[in-house]
């Protein structure tokens, strides 16, 4: 058994992450041959679990994943679904006081800057910290990297009716915005404007994947033309 399919044996029930999305997301890797991957929102570890147990199997790289400090008391956590499966040594957790954009700043200013293949953005969902954190991972992605969004067309409304008590942010906001799928206007209207190419919605409409210039002249050439 590889050690992708140890995790889907040892924790399939957790969420996120289902098998047919780690798949496709196994698929990318290998077709794009990434290896530093970078992950938005982890939760329970399980995604980071499928990423690192791909990068395990293929032999190459390393993930950075960031959640706030809250994950640590999730049950199971990262920390237990990584060392079970003996995958801890191919992933980086980082647990945010506040959020991933603040680690995010961090990271593009640190000597060397990391810059990754791949990101999978899966946190926030509102306007402020997806869009700005759009930006902020665009920093950090090598010319031709790739980022991948999750959870295109979800909603505070939708999201309100699951929650007993919602965040005060989504409380503050106006109708408009609580109904507007926030993640889809970040793929919608800021990334065509930095560039990105191969825009496409994969994943039974649940994904948004685009590909960062790889020349400074293209993205001169695309942002002129927005």
């Amino acid at each position: 058994m590889n050690n992708f399919e140890r995790v889907e044996s040892s924790f399939g029930d957790l969420p996120y992450m289902r098998r047919q999305q780690a798949e496709l997301m196994r698929k990318f890797i290998i077709e794009h041959d990434a290896a530093d991957v970078l992950e938005i929102g982890f939760c329970h570890g399980k995604s980071s679990a499928f990423f690192a147990a791909m990068l395990e199997d293929l032999g190459r790289g390393h993930l950075v994943t960031i959640d706030k400090e809250s994950a640590r008391s999730y049950e199971p956590n990262i920390d237990h679904v990584l060392s079970t499966l003996g995958l801890a040594h191919r992933v980086t957790p980082m647990f945010a006081h506040r959020s991933y954009t603040w680690e995010l700043g961090k990271m593009i200013g640190t000597t060397p800057q990391p810059r990754f293949d791949l990101c999978y953005f899966d946190g926030g969902h509102t306007w402020d910290p997806t869009g700005f954190g759009f930006f902020l991972v665009d920093c950090l992605l090598r010319p031709g990297g790739w980022i991948v969004f999750d959870d295109l067309d979800w909603t505070i409304a939708e999201a309100t009716k699951r929650r007993e008590k919602p965040p005060r942010t989504w409380r503050a906001c106006g109708p408009d915005e609580r109904t507007t799928p926030a993640v889809r206007m970040v793929f919608d209207l800021l990334v065509p404007r930095l560039g990105y190419s191969n825009l496409r919605i994969v994943n039974d409409g649940r994904w948004g994947i685009a590909q960062k210039p790889l020349t400074r002249e293209a993205r001169a050439a695309a942002i002129s033309s927005a």
